[in-house]
Parts: C-alpha cells; structure tokens; sequence
C-alpha cells in the first residue's frame, strides 16, 4: 500500500469513527451517565450504581429506538420503509446511548471489584465522562478541517459545557 492509499485509508477510518461515535446519542448518553452518576452517589455502592445506571441507560435507549422506529417507518418522500427497516435504523442510529455508558462502567466496576476505593472510581468515573465529551468535541471540530488547536479548544469547550450541562441536570432533578 502506498503512503497515498495509507494517507487515504487512515483518513476514511478517521471519519467513519467519527460519524459512528460522534453522535448526539452519545453525547446525550455521556451527559445522562454523569448526571445519574452524580445523583445516585450518595449511599450506594458502586454496584448499585453499576446496576442504575445500566438499567436506565437500557431504557432510554429502547425509548428512544421506539420513537425512532415509530416515527421513521411508513411512506415518506413516495418511499415506503418498512418497520422491520425503521427497526434497523434506530437500533443503528442509538447505538451511541449504550456504548457511550462503557468506559464510565468498567470505571465504577474497578470500585466494585476492589480494584480501587469506591470513591475514586467514582471521581473517575465522573472525569472519564467528561474526557469522553471533550473527546467527542475534538473529533467534531477535527472532522470540520479545524486546526489541531481549533479542534482541542473545542475539545476542552465541549467538555466544559458538557461539565455544566450535568451540573444543570444534577441541579434541576
């Protein structure tokens, strides 16, 4: 392969991970983590929060792959889409919800386990939530063709509105 076709190939897995992470799902996920993280603190194991923040994650994915798939199949444009097919785009489209709930759970299972104090876990847990968002933003601003800093202060922007945003969810609830 040369540097060309490596070049090339490098920079459509850039994108292709890009446009299946960089999601408002996964977004939205990452911000529901943190805030039920935050919320279900005091006085629960990590375990327990384990176990809250999974079950919940799991419904407001099939919630959301239900309102995709209700209001996706059925004749649009003069093209009939099938719910089996309206189904599959939903489940495709919200695939951010659940996977953005990954590395914040294996986090809190380090606490859970003993790996680490269950505190920490918890701190990090909440720190990796927020690299996630930040992560996230970097990859949006890069994709944009952004200049490497353009893309990091974005990066670090996003993070620190994803950071109020839990605040906010944290605050109204």
């Amino acid at each position: 392969m040369t540097k060309v076709n490596e070049a090339a190939a490098v920079g459509g897995l850039w994108r292709r991970l890009r446009h299946e992470f960089v999601t408002p799902e996964s977004i939205y996920g990452t911000i529901i983590v943190s805030a039920l993280i935050v919320l279900i603190e005091d006085g629960e194991t990590d375990f327990d929060m384990i176990t809250s923040v999974s079950v919940t994650v799991f419904v407001f994915w099939i919630a959301h792959v239900f309102a995709a798939t209700v209001a996706t199949h059925g004749r649009r444009n003069g093209v009939e889409i099938p719910v089996g097919e309206a189904l599959a785009r939903a489940v495709r489209h919200a695939a951010g919800l659940p996977v953005s709930a990954i590395l914040p759970i294996l986090v809190l299972s380090l606490g859970a386990s003993g790996v680490l104090p269950e505190r920490l876990a918890y701190q990090l847990a909440l720190l990796v939530s927020v690299l996630l968002l930040a992560g996230l933003g970097t990859l949006a601003f890069a994709e944009r063709g952004a200049r490497w800093y353009a893309s990091i202060a974005g990066g670090l922007a996003t993070g620190l509105v994803g950071l109020a945003v839990i605040m906010l969810k944290v605050i109204l609830h």
